[in-house]
């Protein structure tokens, strides 16, 4: 397991609890600690998904929104919206937040995940290279099979922020990126730039934690 941001958007934890970034032990398999940990570091500026956040959101939305905190996996906090940044054409450029530990007040309605200090990498998410589940088959596409090919079967993320746990990660190692699916990295990675290829997607409800 690693945690990664397709998408990403900066958090700045303004009451962060110590003057340094902390040290997360994260499990390898969270459904068997057993497996060891890696360590990944928790710092003052985050980045979380996009996604993740609404300034508007719609009913049942449990993510992060106004007066709606939501707890950062493995860390033990949960973070509070205090302040949306926004840039000149109006677009959300960061937030500013507090923190608390999680076991202090009221349990958050969801976990999301997070990166501190991260890598940039490249990620290819692969989907089906056919719309149709025969596309050979002349009854459900009269127009052949290449008349069939997936538009969107590839979209390349050029620069996703993954945790620097994999920073020594070696071509066709496997990794399960937490609610994004799993991936394997490509031979195309160079020292300094990881690429990795999204092999199996997560079939995720998209209010789900």
């Amino acid at each position: 397991r690693a945690m990664a941001v397709l998408e990403s958007l900066r958090v700045t934890i303004t009451n962060f609890p110590t003057a340094k970034s902390l040290d997360i032990q994260v499990p390898n398999f969270p459904a068997d600690e057993t497996k060891g940990f890696h360590q990944v570091p928790f710092a003052p500026i985050v980045f979380i998904e996009r996604t993740d956040f609404k300034e508007e959101p719609e009913p049942g939305f449990k993510r992060l929104a106004l007066g709606q905190p939501v707890g950062l996996r493995h860390t033990g906090y949960v973070i509070e919206l205090q302040r949306v940044i926004k840039g000149p054409s109006g677009c959300v450029e960061s937030l500013e937040v507090t923190c608390r530990r999680a076991d202090a007040g009221e349990k958050p309605k969801a976990f999301i995940h997070w990166v501190s200090q991260p890598l940039t990498c490249e990620v290819r998410l692969y989907e089906r290279l056919f719309q149709h589940k025969n596309p050979e088959d002349p009854t459900e596409v009269p127009g052949g099979f290449l008349s069939d090919l997936n538009p969107a079967s590839l979209r390349v993320v050029e620069a996703a922020l993954v945790d620097c746990s994999v920073a020594l990660a070696k071509p066709f190692n496997k990794f399960q990126f937490e609610r994004l699916g799993y991936f394997s990295v490509d031979p195309d990675s160079h020292q300094g730039k990881l690429v990795f290829n999204r092999t199996v997607t997560l079939k995720e409800d998209p209010g789900k934690v």
